[in-house]
């Protein structure tokens, strides 16, 4: 009889791992918002491709299920809601079809994107997973001294670029003071070769000295994706 009854137990027992190991669909829903836009023109990414995928930790490592597909509106939003597996093995994940855009780094950069951990998607609960895409823009900057004095005059200058970075604040003065003097001196004109950077509005600001006087200048621009700007850096 005692042989009996720890074999109930044990049937019992693993009875109770089979069924906790089991889908538990959660009675509330989940639902998941993908937002996709660009930041620096509030621009939305329409019909942008999204997924939700369910991802199973198993023996062989992770399983990834397809839950949905569909595209954002005209807002640039996709929203979908489920009924979420509770079981601490499952998690969901969502991704975009950034790819459509063409190669990261090159033709576009992601500013800001969900981390890819499972608390990207808490159940039970409206998470919003939001993209930040901009297109990258080509440019040159054109440095010139525009009214010069004489071979003492001075100018450096730093950039904020305004949502790409923006926590960063300004950058460190250019020209480098470990390269030169730190300053680009006399009657002086350059012009760089072609640069990429995300498109952005960007401040430079000037500290321009002459006569042994200092002056900041402030300019705003905006480097647009599929042109070749100029930018001026005229003082």
């Amino acid at each position: 009889m005692a042989h009996t009854k720890i074999n109930y137990v044990l049937i019992l027992f693993l009875a109770t791992l089979l069924f906790a190991g089991c889908k538990k669909k959660s009675k509330e829903n989940t639902t998941v918002i993908w937002e996709v836009v660009n930041p620096v023109t509030a621009t939305p990414y329409v019909n942008m491709l999204v997924r939700l995928y369910e991802a199973k930790k198993t023996n062989k490592g992770i399983e990834h299920t397809l839950v949905y597909e569909g595209k954002t509106d005209q807002s640039g939003r996709a929203e979908f809601s489920f009924k979420a597996n509770l079981a601490g093995k499952f998690w969901y994940r969502p991704e975009i079809n950034e790819g459509s855009l063409g190669v990261n780094g090159i033709d576009y950069s992601v500013i800001k994107q969900p981390s890819p951990s499972d608390e990207n998607v808490l159940k039970d609960e409206e998470n919003v997973v939001r993209y930040e895409i901009v297109p990258n823009g080509e440019f040159v900057i054109h440095i010139k001294n525009t009214n010069c004095l004489n071979a003492n005059d001075k100018m450096r200058y730093r950039i904020n670029q305004l949502y790409t970075r923006p926590f960063d604040g300004y950058s460190n003065w250019s020209p480098s003071p470990t390269l030169t003097s730190g300053y680009y001196e006399g009657c002086y004109e350059s012009l760089s070769n072609v640069l990429v950077n995300p498109s952005d509005s960007i401040v430079y600001e000037l500290e321009v000295i002459k006569n042994n006087n200092t002056e900041l200048i402030k300019l705003k621009f905006h480097n647009r994706p599929n042109e070749v700007d100029t930018i001026k850096l005229y003082y």
